[in-house]
């Protein structure tokens, strides 16, 4: 994608991306001192550091790759590894919405939804600066609305039909549903090697 100088180019806010950047290397650190002062096998420090070596490495590639671009035909969403490319002429309107997550974290996105108020593109808004959000909204200028403070997945649902997936709706339930997975395949390997001494 060529971008021209008339574009709007947004790009992560560094001083987050540098905060988990920061967060990540303190965590290995102390995770692999940890293994090594401890009585842990010292096999598990280097394998602990490369995980944590990759984390580092992708959130890096994201601040560094990822990026919005508004040109005067479409909406770019940039990641580490791809683009989706939506057209302008699609974009009605835009919802802004903080969706709050299990244990009270909440995080902010923008919506972009079509005239039939079916989703255009999702963009994780916290990770932008919400000046530079509040520039793009601005720019695509069509209507911008949501709810004023933080909201559960299950009431913007409600709200805004179509918009969340199934599993965002019912967290605890996909939680339940990986734990119930877990405890079946850590009692199956029990039974069989009970069966198998």
């Amino acid at each position: 994608m060529d971008v021209r100088e008339d574009d709007l180019v947004l790009r992560p806010d560094f001083r987050v991306g540098s905060a988990i950047l920061a967060a990540i290397a303190v965590a290995a650190a102390a995770i692999v001192a940890a293994i090594l002062i401890g009585d842990a096998p010292t096999v598990f420090a280097p394998i602990v550091g490369g995980v944590f070596a990759v984390l580092f490495l992708f959130v890096l590639g994201s601040l560094l790759r990822a990026r919005i671009v508004l040109t005067q035909h479409e909406l770019v969403l940039r990641g580490p590894f791809s683009a989706q490319h939506k057209p302008r002429a699609h974009i009605a309107e835009v919802i802004r919405a903080r969706i709050t997550a299990p244990r009270g974290a909440t995080n902010g996105n923008l919506f972009v939804l079509d005239e039939s108020r079916s989703l255009v593109l999702r963009i994780p808004a916290d990770a932008y600066r919400r000046e530079d959000l509040d520039l793009l909204v601005t720019t695509l200028d069509v209507p911008c609305s949501g709810p004023s403070s933080p909201i559960n997945p299950k009431k913007f649902a409600e709200t805004y039909p179509g918009i969340l997936t199934k599993v965002e709706q019912h967290p605890y339930r996909l939680a339940l549903a990986t734990a119930a997975i877990i405890v079946t395949t850590l009692l199956a390997v029990l039974l069989v090697s009970l069966a198998a001494a």
